[in-house]
């Protein structure tokens, strides 16, 4: 199996597509209402509610780099607990993976 991330992997096998999506993303974050921060946490409390673990994993990092701690990313991540238990029971244990390494 490739030691590649699923992000390099796709990046290779479809560049259009994904610089596409790097240029939006960067477009939805230079809005500049939200600092990053607090984009990031939102961003925990969607990916958990979709259940989307390499989304998930990808984006708690940026969160911690952007200063967000264990707690809110958690607290971040139990919101998803609104739509659904198995969405939230899905992302505690991710975070606390990530967290422990």
């Amino acid at each position: 199996m490739s030691k590649k991330s699923v992000w390099e992997i796709f990046n290779e096998e479809c560049p259009g597509v994904a610089d596409a999506y790097i240029k939006l993303s960067k477009e939805i974050a230079s809005h500049e209402c939200l600092e990053e921060k607090t984009r990031c946490l939102i961003l925990v409390g969607i990916y958990s509610t979709t259940r989307d673990p390499v989304a998930l994993r990808h984006i708690m990092g940026l969160a911690k780099q952007a200063g967000a701690t264990k707690g809110e990313i958690e607290s971040a991540a139990l919101l998803a607990f609104n739509t659904g238990v198995t969405f939230a029971e899905l992302s505690i244990p991710l975070i606390a993976d990530y967290f422990n390494q």
